[in-house]
């Protein structure tokens, strides 16, 4: 009959070995790190070692790196449950007693932050690992394992926190990694959060800061690109042909507020981006949406509290990264989305960036940035009421009335150089107009007001807005002011079209036209998988009433369209396309402004 494994183990002195070790003689402890070390270690013979470890662990000082080393090189994150709950007390208990390993011990949790991937398994079309049910079932059961070992160290080493945040960084995947090694770790960074809040701006500024790395990569043009080549693959493979110029198609795209198809939307929310760091951001905004949306409610209602604390976190990391940001065209969607769960977060965003847009001491590239910003938001999002809007743009009409009293008579020409603001000002003013117009004169006093902002006067200052604001705006803005008899743009537009007027920065031997950067921050989301939390908050153009149904075609609105359709991207006109007419989405960002100031 034979002995039990168990009985036939012979008990480990481990006070011994590390007593003898000092002294030199090395033989038997080496012995016994080559087993600890073993990779085809037994689990019996791992929980062995390891109670023996943890029972002599206050001996276990810095001279005994090595052993350390082998401990936290084990593969403990996928074994029993008993051998994992060892392996937790164990480092509990060394780390809490040596805190001269704690930075080592932290490492090794946040590396498994990271999927274990072979560089053999099978990838798709895009060359992404195809990840198996199987295999995430699997990272699961190890990152619960990794954050409740996290989430003890944090409750008994109060340094924790300070040592751990630099790991963060240090360890964050490089934006080469494949999309599952960014997903799993974001989703771990945000989980760190719910048990170390104190670390929770860092950690949402480390995640802001690696969405952007994608998200300067993949500018519109790019993701449209390769969105249209996979549609036209996908069309060829189906015989499929859609005549985008049929009435009943129109009438079917253009038959909602927000232009969007419900099935239609479930379908491409489903579909992983063509364009590869496309794909990998939208996974990162997908998860950070998510996160944003439970941090912000219990059980399904708002938790405002919560909510306010949120804001003033990611507002400071909006003002410190995004707003500085060159080309961003989707992070910045996590302030519409917040702004969307409450008026009154909604109002602070707006407060924030009136704030900014009137503050002399605010570089110009700022001021002009966070009027694309309001802009942008009052037009696009579904949640702002019109009695918003148009507290905004009585702020917005105020501050450039008060502009024009201001500015010198020496000013008899269009200078971008030093009135940069003003021109973005006016841009957000025109632009929120264009899209907004229709409700604001079914309000019972809506065109009454809007004679108060008096318009002409604007226009035809000698700053002369119309000459640098973008042309597919200034086109619909005339179409609609003349409509209302709000101002007359027509006869300025075409001066501005026929004459070489001079402008900032230029030499007196010759001029340049020049327009104002297209900066819209909220132009239309692209990201498959995370725009069904944006398309529901979101508002597409409807195009303008008076250019659906007027036919006329004078000499003179020959010219100003082809002026128009020459100077905007693609060749889109205002309100005679079933999409959305700033669509093209040009939206060069900061590198024009700072051109330009």
């Amino acid at each position: 009959m034979s002995v039990p494994e168990k009985k036939r183990r012979a008990p480990l002195d481990l006070s011994l070995l590390l007593d003898q070790y000092k002294q030199g003689y090395t033989k038997e402890y080496d012995k016994f790190l080559s087993r600890l070390g073993d990779p085809e270690i037994q689990p019996e013979d791992l929980k062995h070692y390891m109670k023996a470890i943890r029972n002599y662990v206050t001996l276990i000082d810095k001279e005994f790196e090595i052993l350390v080393g082998i401990i936290l090189k084990l593969d403990w994150v996928t074994q029993k449950p008993d051998v994992v709950q060892d392996y937790q007390s164990l480092l509990l208990s060394l780390l809490s007693a040596h805190t001269c390993y704690l930075r080592a011990g932290l490492r090794m949790l946040v590396k498994h932050f990271l999927p274990k991937l072979a560089p053999l398994n099978p990838k798709d079309d895009n060359g992404n690992f195809i990840i198996t049910k199987e295999t995430r079932q699997r990272d699961e059961v190890a990152f619960v394992n990794v954050h409740m070992l996290l989430k003890a160290l944090f409750q008994c080493t109060p340094m924790c926190p300070v040592v751990l945040m630099p790991l963060l960084t240090d360890l964050y995947p490089h934006m080469t990694k494949d999309v599952y090694y960014h997903e799993c770790f974001i989703r771990n960074l945000l989980q760190t959060t719910h048990y170390i809040p104190s670390l929770r701006q860092k950690i949402c500024r480390l995640v802001v800061d690696g969405m952007l790395t994608f998200d300067v990569r993949c500018p519109r043009h790019e993701i449209e690109e390769a969105e249209d080549n996979d549609e036209e693959e996908e069309d060829m493979e189906q015989e499929v042909l859609f005549e985008m110029d049929d009435p009943e198609i129109q009438k079917e795209i253009t038959s909602t507020e927000s232009s969007w198809n419900k099935k239609n939307l479930e379908d491409r929310c489903g579909k992983p981006m063509s364009h590869k760091e496309a794909h990998k951001l939208d996974v990162v905004m997908d998860l950070t949406l998510q996160y944003i949306y439970n941090i912000c409610h219990t059980q399904g209602k708002l938790n405002w509290e919560a909510t306010k604390q949120l804001y003033r976190e990611l507002l400071l990391i909006f003002e410190q990264v995004i707003l500085p940001t060159h080309a961003s065209c989707h992070v910045q969607f996590i302030m519409f989305y917040l702004c969307s769960l409450k008026q009154a977060i909604c109002e602070g965003f707006m407060d924030f960036l009136w704030k900014r847009i009137q503050d002399p001491n605010v570089q110009g590239v700022f001021r002009q940035a966070a009027a694309g910003y309001m802009g942008s938001i009052l037009s696009r999002a579904l949640f702002v009421p019109i009695s918003t809007v148009t507290s905004c743009l009585d702020l917005l009409c105020g501050w450039i009335h008060k502009y024009l009293d201001q500015i010198s008579n020496e000013t008899l020409y269009p200078d971008i150089a030093h009135h940069g603001p003003f021109y973005a000002v006016c841009q957000a003013v025109f632009y929120v107009f264009v899209f907004r117009n229709k409700e604001i004169f079914e309000t019972k006093k809506g065109y009454k007001w809007a004679e108060s902002l008096n318009f002409q006067r604007i226009v035809t200052s000698r700053l002369n807005p119309l000459r640098i604001v973008l042309p597919v705006i200034v086109k619909t803005f005339a179409s609609i002011t003349r409509m209302h008899q709000l101002a007359f743009c027509d006869t300025i537009i075409e001066r501005n079209r026929r004459c070489l007027l001079p402008v900032s920065a230029e030499s007196s031997a010759g001029s340049v036209t020049v327009t104002l950067d297209s900066f819209f921050p909220f132009d239309p989301y692209l990201l498959n998988r995370s725009r069904k939390f944006i398309i529901p908050l979101y508002r597409e153009f409807q195009g303008c009433v008076e250019e659906e149904i007027d036919i006329e075609e004078d000499e003179e609105d020959d010219f100003i369209q082809d002026d128009a359709m020459a100077t905007t991207p693609g060749g889109q006109s205002l309100g005679k396309t079933p999409t959305d007419f700033l669509k093209y989405g040009i939206s060069p960002g900061f590198k024009n402004i700072q051109d330009i100031t």
